[in-house]
């Protein structure tokens, strides 16, 4: 059994239960063990995200936030997604062709940061006459990756194609 029970139960419907542990350390950093991560990887807070919270330079150690790990999560599958719709179109991604980037717009409530929305956008290289079929793909696509239906009821997230004729 887990720590108070926690995590005993799971639902029927589960297929996978994922489980990190975090060892909270000085200066706001968190070492965070994931499945499949020989390493922890390290999270804390940076500039923007510590002048919120008013922390004075050098009472923090800089490095990626939770939040931004967030938007990176829902940027990765997307483009995972992506690139596996293009390809079951016929449509290759590599060798430079698929490019994303990922702008999470991080607001503040009640003094909580959250992220209101994340703008995905895709720079893709293919054929002119794929556009149409690219178009289809995009309007499609983020259904079927599992951090965007995770997060889509709370978060705004959205793809803009960047399309570029080859």
């Amino acid at each position: 059994m887990s720590p108070a029970g926690i995590g005993s139960e799971v639902a029927s419907d589960v297929v996978y239960q994922s489980h990190v542990s975090v060892d909270a350390r000085a200066g706001g950093v968190k070492l965070i063990s994931l499945p499949g991560e020989s390493e922890a990887v390290i999270m804390g807070m940076h500039g923007p995200i510590a002048q919120h919270y008013k922390l004075a330079e050098g009472a923090y150690t800089p490095h990626a936030a939770t939040i931004d790990f967030v938007v990176g999560a829902a940027a990765g599958c997307m483009t995972g997604t992506l690139s596996r719709a293009l390809a079951q179109s016929n449509i290759p991604t590599g060798d430079g062709r698929l490019q994303v980037e990922a702008y999470g717009e991080i607001a503040a409530e009640d003094g909580v940061l959250f992220i209101r929305r994340i703008r995905v956008v895709a720079h893709l290289k293919a054929e002119a006459s794929k556009r149409e079929q690219v178009d289809r793909v995009i309007a499609q696509y983020a259904m079927k990756c599992p951090v965007y239906r995770s997060l889509y009821k709370a978060i705004e997230i959205t793809t803009e194609l960047d399309f570029q004729p080859i």
